[in-house]
Formats: structure tokens, C-alpha cells, sequence
């Protein structure tokens, strides 16, 4: 199970792949919580709510503030791993929680950049959770819950 609490370029991706690599019959689960919740979020969040800007993380492909999910269907050699994109971890059976607590407090947060309320904000941000990726109540919950089931930690940052 990795822990993902921060964007940290991606590498809590890195992790669950460098994971299944060598361990082609294992599943990986990466719960996505704290400053690492907007890898759950479409593109279209991303460039509404002026993530990338505001959260200061940085497209690899632009050097630039993200105006898109930079994880999700990127371009080949962009990322360190092109096998650690979100959508490819999905379609090779990785399981996904992103945590309800930071999709609340985070499109709070960021709802005067779109011009929303808090409320409008997390309703959006729920219905644009990337198809795959679980709401769960919080991180800390699915990061215990996975260690109760047998996962082992790792610490994604």
C-alpha cells in the first residue's frame, strides 16, 4: 500500500509500479490523500480550479504550473516511467482510494478560483473523480484499512 500524501512528482506512482514490476501477480493499492488527492481529478478540474498554480505543482511536460492532470494520459517520455501514468496502473488492476476529507477541504479552498461555492466545488470535484479511483472517508482510514487486510506500507510523499 502506498501512502500518498503528496504530489511529490508522481513518485507515489513510481512506488506502486517499481512495486508490480517484479511482483506480476500481486495487486498494489495507493490511497491518495492530503496534497496527493488531485492525481484522482480530470483534466478539467485541473485547469478550472487552477490546481497546478495554486497547490504549485509543476507539469513535467511543460515546466509550467499544471493546467491538466500531468499523471493521466501523458505523452510517452514524459514522466520518469511512462508505465506509472494513473490510467496505466489502472487498466493493470491497481486499486485506488482518494480520500473524502481532502476533497473537501481542498475544493473549499480552491472554489473562489472557479467562482463556486464550497458546497458546488465538492460536488464537482466528486463527479470528476477519475472512473476507477474510489472516494473513501479519509486517507488515514484507507491506508489503515488495507494494513488490517495484510499490505505492507510504503510511504508514497
Amino acid at each position: 500500500m502506498v501512502d500518498a500524501y503528496e504530489v511529490n512528482a508522481g513518485n507515489p506512482l513510481a512506488f506502486a509500479y517499481t512495486f508490480l514490476n517484479p511482483n506480476k501477480s500481486a495487486t498494489a493499492v495507493v490511497v491518495l490523500r492530503h496534497g496527493a488527492f488531485p492525481i484522482a481529478l480530470g483534466d478539467v478540474m485541473w485547469e478550472k480550479y487552477k490546481i497546478g498554480e495554486s497547490l504549485k505543482i509543476i507539469d513535467p511536460e511543460t515546466k509550467a504550473p499544471a493546467i491538466k492532470n500531468p499523471f493521466l494520459h501523458p505523452k510517452a517520455g514524459v514522466l520518469v516511467l511512462d508505465d506509472m501514468a494513473l490510467d496505466r496502473l489502472l487498466e493493470k488492476g491497481v486499486v485506488f482510494g482518494a480520500c473524502n476529507v481532502a476533497l473537501q477541504v481542498q475544493s473549499k479552498m480552491l472554489a473562489g478560483n472557479a467562482g463556486v461555492s464550497a458546497e458546488e466545488a465538492a460536488k464537482e470535484w466528486a463527479a470528476n473523480v477519475i472512473p476507477g479511483v474510489t472516494i473513501i472517508p479519509s486517507g488515514t482510514w484507507g491506508a489503515n484499512r488495507a494494513q488490517e487486510v495484510g499490505c505492507s506500507y510504503c510511504a508514497g510523499g
